[in-house]
Parts: structure tokens; C-alpha cells; sequence
């Protein structure tokens, strides 16, 4: 299983509800695709009043393994709605984890 995430902030232009409404909805033909066994969205907040929050949500999605993961990527769906993040200013940082170790005892 390979897992897809994508880190995105708040725009500037739009409140916070409006943005996650707008989301939702461009998701939809992403989560939709062949290759996704599971997609979902959360939104973020900050752990520490220390810090900025940075990053507003966290788009989540899984795949068989991290071949289908990469196709996904470069489909239309998937490269229109990062071009959207982007130019909607809202920096999306996409992190393919393929595996991972327990840590602990």
C-alpha cells in the first residue's frame, strides 16, 4: 500500500469555509479515480499556541503501491487540481510514503 499526502494552505481570498466547500467538490473527480482505494480530507490546526499553523488541510489518499500512485499524479484530474492549488495561491506540497517503519517498542 502506498499512501499519497498533500499538505495545503488556507487562501487568502476566500474564508476558511468557503475554501474546504471549493475543495470538497475539486476532489471529488481525484477520489474518484481507478487507481484511488481510499481518499480523504482534514483539516489541520496547530499542535503548540507557540507556532503558526502553516498548513490548513490535509488531502490523503491510498493506493495499491506507489506505481499507481505516481500514474494518479500525472493524470489530468490530479496535475489540474494541484495547478488550481497553486494558482489559488494555496502552496500544495505533495509527499508519496511508500511504507513505513514502526518506531517504539
Amino acid at each position: 500500500m502506498a499512501r499519497l499526502m498533500v499538505l495545503v494552505s488556507p487562501p487568502y481570498h476566500l474564508d476558511i469555509e468557503e475554501a474546504e466547500d471549493w475543495l470538497r467538490q475539486e476532489l471529488v473527480p481525484v477520489a474518484g479515480g481507478a487507481r484511488v482505494r481510499s481518499a480523504a480530507l482534514s483539516r489541520l490546526a496547530s499542535a503548540s499556541r507557540r507556532w503558526s499553523q502553516e498548513w490548513g488541510w490535509l488531502i490523503e489518499f491510498e493506493f495499491e503501491d506507489a506505481q499507481a500512485a505516481r500514474e494518479a499524479v500525472a493524470e489530468d484530474a490530479c496535475a489540474m487540481l494541484l495547478g488550481d492549488l497553486r494558482l489559488l495561491g494555496m502552496r500544495p506540497t505533495v509527499a508519496l510514503i511508500d511504507g513505513a517503519q514502526k518506531l517504539g517498542p
